[in-house]
């Protein structure tokens, strides 16, 4: 069976990475990112708020929330500090929470508007590849371990030594805010890496080609949301880079997400036990470029364990599906004897063919005669 060509997308291109993948499709438009981004942060906006409500209903509903020596002071008690604790289990619960509904807001966003299938928004495959998502976990672990535990040794002999961690940056229940590090953290690092480096970088290189442009564009927008000093920023900068370049790399977000759930659990956990201090905002030159040659060589050993791996950078045209019709024609058994010969006519004798049982052919000889008395 002959099948048309395969779709080449909007441009016509053969291979697609993952930045061109809403290119992937033939129903591409030029508004139709901007409408996917529009559709994503109504949806986040509206899962923020529904959120913000139920959170507002249950401390209401907390009688410790009424609680107050003064009674004067009791109505402010309910109140929120402006100012966030990440060392308190509410406080930290809360920014995971507000940062993991962007999930289901890009999800839907991407099924609405976005080419199809979904999963394109986490690889050239269209789903995530767990094997190798397994592999960039096992990598990150091993050398995050590395890191800290140099870092560490360097700080026990004097050399960039840190201040001790205040006590109002200790978790007041070390076990459980470190279970929900273990359950949080992972979703709070994916969400971020499905919209920053996977929806912005899919966006940017829907109309720019070079991934130059998808891999850059998104570091503002990912390193404003971190409350650090200069030091600070360049260090998370420099970490948006490199998640960029490997989704580019490697082809999609695994990668990615490993290296981010990996720093973002260890640096938590720490935090659990009092090493590090989970409220710090302040860095150095010396931890930055410590920071950045790390990140350097954890990114060269992914990339290498991808290629060693042969996972795909890129995908090809969607092929086009063999649909057959619901009504299929009623199949002959055998061709007919004679083709052109009338549907009314009696079916003629081949001498190849078994003969017809009951009546004789017509084009049989005659049957012998029995012979008759009257013609002796």
């Amino acid at each position: 069976m002959n099948l048309p060509p395969a779709p080449q997308g909007a441009e016509g291109e053969m291979s697609y990475p993952f930045h061109r993948l809403m290119r992937r499709s033939a129903n591409y438009r030029w508004w139709r990112p901007l409408a996917f981004s529009g559709v994503g942060i109504g949806f986040y906006l509206a899962a923020l708020l529904i959120a913000m409500l139920a959170m507002f209903a249950a401390l209401l509903m907390n009688p410790m929330t009424w609680a107050a020596d003064n009674p004067e002071e009791a109505p402010d008690q309910f109140l929120m500090d402006p100012m966030l604790n990440m060392a308190s289990a509410t406080d930290f619960s809360m920014t995971m929470a507000s940062l993991i509904i962007m999930i289901p807001a890009v999800f839907f966003a991407y099924l609405l508007i976005g080419p199809k299938p979904v999963g394109q928004l986490i690889s050239v495959t269209g789903k995530l590849r767990w094997r190798w998502f397994g592999l960039a976990l096992a990598a990150s672990a091993v050398l995050f371990a590395l890191y800290f535990g140099v870092n560490f040794g360097l700080g026990a002999v004097g050399i960039g030594a840190s201040e001790p961690v205040p006590a109002s940056s200790l978790p007041t229940d070390p076990l459980f805010y470190a279970l929900l590090v273990i359950l949080l953290t992972p979703f709070q690092c994916a969400a971020e890496e499905l919209v920053f480096r996977g929806a912005f970088m899919q966006v940017i290189g829907s109309w720019l080609k070079h991934p130059l442009f998808a891999i850059l564009l998104p570091v503002p927008l990912f390193t404003i949301g971190h409350l650090y000093d200069i030091w600070g920023l360049l260090d998370v900068a420099a970490f948006a880079i490199a998640a960029g370049y490997l989704t580019w790399r490697t082809g999609g977000l695994e990668a990615a997400m490993a290296m981010h759930i990996i720093n973002n659990t260890f640096l938590f956990l720490l935090g659990a036990v009092g090493l590090v201090d989970l409220n710090a905002t302040e860095s150095n030159p010396v931890s930055l470029v410590f920071s950045v040659c790390f990140m350097a060589l954890l990114t060269f050993m992914l990339v290498k364990l991808a290629d060693r791996q042969g996972i795909a950078r890129t995908a090809g045209p969607i092929p086009v599906a063999d649909r057959r019709p619901l009504l299929q024609p009623w199949q002959m058994n055998q061709p007919p004897l004679r083709p052109n010969q009338p549907y009314w006519a009696p079916p003629a004798y081949q001498p190849e063919q078994q003969p017809y049982a009951g009546n004789p052919p017509v084009d049989s000889p005659p049957a012998p005669r029995a012979p008759d008395p009257s013609d002796r």
